[in-house]
């Protein structure tokens, strides 16, 4: 699937290339490293100044998101729960011990070392909501830098069209009319460099970034649902069901989403970021 996705995203970008240099005399033109510069220097310039340092860098680690598939499998982490369920309603306690040291999702480990040192239910439950909300709003935070990047990156667009019309009239008023051409280069492709990185690279970006974190947070909240099912002392049958129906009205939800994705946000107790 992530093979299908990064050819689906090289086919659109190569079209997109194509029509370009099809629609001009010469495509050379449209490369311009002045106005380059000033459009991305600008925009991380800018994000820098308005976020804290630590936060664009785990934002720009998160890039590579573009190339990635959004869809997760929650299917492996079913049969974990169910598997689990099964240990514990055997009282198989010392192999639900080994198997949690194995267990690699540092959230469901979290929630059912809690179950098995008998803690209350509001107490787990707490923490896994706690654990999904801290989630959302490191993600959230992210996807705000990349929303406010693609923000900036038309607003530079605009400045560079202006150092470059700025150049312009000096050079016209100079004499110098051979510069007049470059200056009025930089003074339109600026502007093209702004809109394109904002609708080619940010926004898709923030899109794909916000699919995540929708998805992961299915996902979180179905293992929580699993877990709270799992101290509840419910067949492993059950639990199976109730977790395979959980994912099947997650997704008709998504397919048919309601304001603020109420529904979720009520069962998780969290409010809408």
């Amino acid at each position: 699937m992530k093979l299908y996705h990064s050819a689906g995203i090289i086919f659109a970008l190569t079209f997109l290339a194509l029509a370009i240099g099809l629609s001009a005399d010469n495509p050379g033109a449209f490369i311009n490293i002045p106005g380059l510069l000033i459009v991305v220097g600008g925009t991380f310039t800018a994000i820098l100044v308005s976020f804290p340092i630590k936060d664009a860098l785990r934002a720009f680690r998160q890039a590579r998101v573009l190339t990635e598939s959004t869809q997760l499998e929650v299917n492996k982490d079913i049969n974990t729960l169910v598997a689990f369920s099964k240990l514990w309603f055997r009282h198989q306690y010392k192999q639900i011990d080994s198997e949690l040291e194995q267990l690699n999702n540092s959230f469901m480990q979290k929630g059912l070392q809690m179950v098995r040192d008998r803690q209350s239910h509001e107490d787990v439950m707490a923490m896994l909501n706690w654990k999904i909300s801290q989630y959302r709003s490191s993600e959230t935070a992210v996807i705000n830098i990349f929303r406010s990047m693609a923000t900036f990156a038309p607003a530079f667009g605009m400045v560079g069209s202006l150092v470059g019309l700025v150049n312009m009239l000096q050079g016209m008023e100079g004499g110098e009319i051979s510069s007049v051409t470059s200056d009025m280069a930089i003074a339109l492709i600026t502007t093209f460099y702004g809109l394109l990185m904002s609708n080619l690279i940010f926004k898709p970006i923030a899109t794909k970034l916000e699919q995540r974190r929708n998805a992961k947070t299915v996902q979180l909240s179905m293992i929580a649902e699993g877990i709270a099912l799992i101290q509840q002392q419910r067949t492993p049958s059950v639990i199976q069901d109730t977790l395979n129906s959980f994912i099947q009205g997650q997704q008709y939800q998504q397919e048919n989403p309601m304001p603020e994705n109420k529904s979720l946000m009520n069962k998780l107790g969290l409010k809408p970021v």
